[in-house]
C-alpha cells in the first residue's frame, strides 16, 4: 500500500510503515555511506522529492541515517541526485554527470586545499557542499543542506537584491579559482579544464526548441517588435555557438564557467528577519572552458526583470569585478593582469544578448505550473506542449522593450 505525505513543500510516496525504498543501486550507494561513516547500529529513512520544474535530469531522493557509532549518538542527512536516461535530449546526460563527479571529487577538494593555504576567513571563501563517495557514477550525493535552513528561490519569483549580490560574490570567487588552478597547476589545467566542452548539442532540435519558446514571446508583442524579434532569432543560434563553443578566440580571456547559474542552481539561508545571508552554488553538470561574462550575464537575466535590471545591474557588475580583485589578492594575483576590467566591460557589451536567447528560451518554462511541467524526456524536443502562466507577460515583454533601448532588437 502506498500513501502520499508531505513535507518541506515537495510531494513522495511512502509506504503503510512509513518507508520509502530506493532504488537497489542507491540503496548500495546509502550502505557503503553507512560503513564509511562507521554506524554500528542504524535506521534509514527514504523520501522521494518533487523537482517542481527546477530539474530535468535527475530524480531527488532525502535520505536520513540515524544510528550509534563507537562515538555515541550520530546523525546524517543526504540528498541524492540520481540520473535519469534519455532524460532531455539537447544535453550529454552522462556527460553532465561526469562533470559533477568530477568537481566534487576532484576540483573542490583542490578549491578547499588553495582556500586552506591561503588563510582566506570562511565568510570570504568559495561555498562549496559537502560530498560523499558512494561509487556511484550515476548519482551525486550531497549533505541535505535543507537540514540546516538552506531553501531555493521559486523560479517565477524576482530574485532578491541581498541574494544577488551573495550570488555575484560566490561567482567571482569560482572564476578566480580557475585562474587559480591555471597558475599553480598549469599542466592539470591544461588537461582537465582547458579541453572542456559545452555538453548542449547545439543541434537543429535545440534550435526548434529555441525557435518556439520565442514565439511564446512573439506573440504578446505589436507586429513590428515581432518583425525584429524575428531577425534576431533567425541568427541566434550562430551567436550561442560562436559563445559556447570558442576556446581563447579573438584574445579572450577564458575560465572554468558553472554554464547553468541561475537561481535554481543556488542554496540560500536566511535569519530570522527573513535576510538572505549566506549562499551555496550547486550543480556542476554543465561546466565548460569558456567566457566568464556568460556565467554573469546568464545569472542576471532569467531570474530578474526589467526594473531590477534598472536598479542594480551596474552595481552588481561593480561587485563582480571588486569581489573577482579582492578574493585573487589572496593569492597575490592581479585581477588587472589575470582578467583586466575593460575586458570584462567590453565583452559584457557584446555578449549583451545572451541575456535576451536565455531570457526568450527559458522564461516560459520557468513560468510554467507545478502541476503542468513539460515533459522534456519526449523525443522530439520542440514538441513538448509548454503552457507558462499569464505573471510571464510583464517579465518577457520588459525584456523586450530593455533590448529594444539596447539596440539589439
Amino acid at each position: 500500500m502506498e500513501v502520499q505525505e508531505k513535507c518541506c513543500e515537495s510531494q513522495f510516496k511512502v509506504l503503510a510503515t512509513g518507508e520509502y525504498i530506493l532504488p537497489p543501486v542507491l540503496q548500495d550507494s546509502v550502505n557503503r555511506i553507512v560503513q564509511k561513516e562507521g554506524y554500528i547500529t542504524h535506521k534509514v529513512y527514504n523520501r522521494s522529492i518533487s523537482t517542481s520544474g527546477g530539474n530535468y535530469m535527475a530524480e531527488l531522493y532525502e535520505v536520513d541515517i540515524k544510528g550509534k557509532t563507537i562515538e555515541g549518538e550520530k546523525e546524517i542527512n543526504i540528498f541524492i541526485k540520481n540520473k535519469i536516461e534519455n532524460a532531455i535530449s539537447v544535453v550529454d546526460v552522462e556527460g553532465a554527470y561526469s562533470m559533477e563527479t568530477f568537481f566534487y571529487d576532484e576540483l573542490s577538494e583542490l578549491y578547499e586545499d588553495f582556500q586552506n593555504k591561503a588563510n582566506i576567513p570562511l565568510e570570504e571563501r568559495y561555498n562549496v557542499a559537502k560530498s560523499y563517495d558512494a561509487s556511484n557514477p550515476d548519482a551525486i550525493i550531497l549533505e541535505n543542506l535543507a537540514k540546516k535552513g538552506f531553501t531555493t528561490c521559486h523560479r517565477m519569483d524576482v530574485i532578491p537584491l541581498k541574494f544577488a549580490k551573495l550570488s555575484v560574490e560566490q561567482l567571482a570567487r569560482f572564476h578566480g579559482l580557475s585562474w587559480v588552478l591555471e597558475k599553480r597547476h598549469p599542466e592539470y589545467f591544461a588537461k582537465k579544464i582547458k579541453p572542456m566542452r559545452t555538453l548542449f548539442k547545439l543541434n537543429d532540435e535545440f534550435e526548434a526548441f529555441f525557435v518556439n519558446m520565442s514565439d511564446i514571446t512573439r506573440k504578446l508583442v505589436d507586429t513590428e517588435t515581432a518583425a525584429k524579434l524575428d531577425v534576431y532569432v533567425s541568427g541566434a543560434m550562430d551567436k550561442l555557438r560562436e559563445y559556447l563553443l570558442e576556446n581563447k578566440k579573438n584574445g579572450i580571456t577564458c575560465s572554468l564557467c558553472h554554464g547553468d547559474y541561475r537561481a535554481n542552481n543556488i542554496l540560500m539561508k536566511k535569519d530570522h528577519n527573513n535576510e538572505v545571508k549566506s549562499v551555496i552554488p550547486v550543480d556542476y553538470q554543465l561546466m565548460y572552458y569558456g567566457c566568464p561574462v556568460m556565467d554573469f550575464i546568464y545569472f542576471i537575466f532569467p531570474c530578474t526583470d526589467q526594473e531590477f535590471r534598472r536598479k542594480h545591474l551596474e552595481d552588481l557588475k561593480n561587485l563582480y569585478y571588486h569581489s573577482l580583485t579582492k578574493f585573487l589578492d589572496y593569492f597575490d594575483m592581479d585581477s588587472e593582469t589575470v582578467y583586466p576590467r575593460h575586458e570584462f566591460e567590453s565583452v559584457f557589451k557584446e555578449r549583451l544578448d545572451y541575456g535576451l536567447f536565455n531570457g526568450l528560451m527559458l522564461t516560459p518554462v520557468l513560468f510554467t505550473d507545478d502541476n503542468d511541467i513539460p515533459d522534456f524526456s519526449q523525443d522530439k524536443l520542440q514538441n513538448v506542449p509548454v503552457t507558462p502562466d499569464a505573471k510571464m507577460n510583464d517579465r518577457v515583454l520588459g525584456l523586450v522593450e530593455e533590448f529594444k533601448e539596447y539596440g539589439i532588437l
